[in-house]
Parts: structure tokens; sequence; C-alpha cells
């Protein structure tokens, strides 16, 4: 929000130093009036004085200069977002990675999360009527299955054939992908999103996203993240369970301070898998945004300033107080 924050009408900045020094001024006369009390005697100064229990608390000009700079800013017209034209329609252009790897068979989501993850899927395109998209399989190297359509139903069987045990590399490498998802977007890479479907990812996948996201023209990143912290216990076909290169049982588990600062660091926006279809109308606001920011050239701005209204009303409300007014 503070990388695209600008206001529609700058010029009422001007009137931020005209205030803040009115406010100056006055708490200057204020000061001076209290050195010149100190030559009245004491108990005449304090019968005298107007509310002398509050002089170094809040004074009117404190509100008053506070509710200025709000109606000031408001009517700089703070912006931080777009919003759409009403003639603008077309469908923002989606890749989606999907991890085929091993740590993908754990329970923890019913009834594994790969299988989650392909109804997921399908819910998300099935929101996307009319809308391309593409699908790539991923594990220790990453492949394109299904280039960009916006045929639906294409996508289905290829989901569902998808399998740790067809990959032609174990593994969970998410920059793979990087390279394959430009190329599918060609010169519409800007207005696309490319959307991560796993349970996580590595410490080593932070750099390569990082270092995507910062290049111009990219696809913005975007994460469906499978399963719970806990994990849960990875079967094979057979039953049994899927055990480590370095033995035991596979650790399933997922690191929430990682997504924090994948998220962070590669400006992705990560959203945890759930039951319902928050998770999926949330991915699809995402990626319509996306699509808004970078390919509508008649967006208008989306005027912010009410907000600061509200402190600048609230405030004016004080000088409905008995006695308020003598306070200057």
């Amino acid at each position: 929000m503070i990388e695209t924050l600008q206001f529609l009408r700058p010029v009422w900045l001007i009137a931020l130093p005209a205030i803040t020094l009115i406010w100056w001024l006055v708490r200057r006369r204020e000061a001076s009036r209290a050195e010149v009390g100190d030559i009245v005697a004491p108990h005449l100064r304090a019968a005298l004085t107007v509310n002398r229990n509050a002089r170094n608390g809040l004074r009117a000009v404190d509100g008053v200069c506070i509710a200025a700079i709000s109606a000031a800013l408001a009517a700089a017209g703070p912006t931080w977002s777009k919003q759409p034209s009403p003639w603008f329609t077309e469908s923002a252009p989606l890749i989606i990675a999907i991890e085929v790897s091993d740590s993908m068979r754990s329970n923890d989501s019913q009834p594994t999360r790969l299988d989650r993850a392909r109804f997921k899927v399908m819910d998300l395109v099935a929101a996307r009527t009319g809308s391309r998209t593409a699908l790539i399989a991923y594990a220790g190297s990453a492949h394109i299955v299904v280039p960009p359509s916006t045929d639906a139903d294409v996508l289905q069987p290829f989901l569902e054939s998808l399998d740790p045990a067809i990959m032609p590399a174990a593994g969970s490498q998410a920059g793979g992908v990087l390279p394959l998802a430009r190329s599918l977007l060609g010169d519409r890479a800007a207005a696309g999103t490319l959307l991560f479907v796993n349970d996580g990812f590595d410490s080593s996948d932070i750099a390569p996203l990082a270092n995507f996201a910062l290049q111009p023209d990219m696809p913005s990143l975007a994460a469906l993240v499978i399963g719970s912290d806990e994990g849960g216990v990875a079967f094979m076909p057979d039953g049994s369970p899927v055990m480590a290169a370095t033995g035991g049982r596979l650790d399933t588990r997922i690191d929430p301070a990682l997504l924090r600062r994948l998220a962070a660091e590669a400006k992705m926006s990560v959203v945890r898998s759930g039951i319902g279809d928050a998770d999926i109308r949330q991915l699809l606001r995402t990626i319509q945004s996306n699509l808004r920011l970078a390919d509508d050239p008649d967006a208008a701005w989306r005027d912010q300033g009410w907000w600061l209204l509200w402190p600048a009303t609230l405030l004016a409300l004080l000088w409905f107080r008995r006695g308020w007014t003598m306070r200057w």
C-alpha cells in the first residue's frame, strides 16, 4: 500500500505547513502568557486563570490542528488502489503450478493433500469461466501439463492423472516453475498471476522467488497452501508410509514463519486452504486485482480521503463542550 500511495489533489498539502505554523504560534502565545503570569501573585494568578488544571494538557488548538490536518489530507485525496472502469471485462490469465511431491501424499487434509489440491484447483477454474488458465506440475523439476486454455474441462483429466510416481525427479523446487510460467504468459505476463498450489516452500525457494518478483513485467505471485502446520503421515498407494532419505517417516510439517517471510520478501499473497470457499474467493480477488492494476488503462484511482473525515468530525464535536473555546 505504501508503494502505491499518492494524492489525487496534492495542492491541498500546501495547507499542512500553514496549519502547523498557526498551531506553533498559538502554543507560543500560551507560553508567553505563562511567563507574564509569573509577576502576578500566585493566589491571584490561580484565581484569574481559566481552566488552570488543564493548561499543560490537551488544548483547543491541539484538537483544531489535528482536525485541520485530517481535513487537509482528506481534501488532497489519498489513494493506493484503483477501481476498474465499467467496460473493462477481460479476465486475468492464470498459471497454476501444482506440487506433485511425496509430501503431498500426507493425510492431514483428507483424503490427501494432493487430492484436496485437485478439488481446490477445479473449484477455482470453475469460478473463472472463460478465463485463460495453464497448468504446470513440479517436484524436483517442473513441466508444462496444459498450456493456456479457456476450456475448464481440459484440466480435469490431467489433474486426476498427476501422481508423485510419474515425476522424473523427487523433491520440491518451486524455482523451476518460474521460467515456464514467464514463457507461457508471453507479453501478457504483467497482467497474469502465477499461483502455487502446494504444502509450503523450502528456504531455498525464497531467493529465486524474491528476485523474480523484483523484475519488471513479471506476473504476480500467489500461493494456496494445503495442509496443517503439524503435518500428517504420507502413505504410498500400498499403504506403507513414505520414508525420508535420511531414514524415518517423511516430515510433512509446514513452517508458518517461512511462509510469512516469503510473503514479505517475494510480495506473495499466501492463502491457507480451509473448509468452504473462502480461500477460493480470496484468490479470485487477488488474481483479478492484479489484472486491473497492470492492464486496465482506464482504471481510476479510488479516493480514500473520506476515511480521514471521521477523526476531523469527531474532534469538531469538542466545540460543543462548555468553555472549550475559552481555552484559546
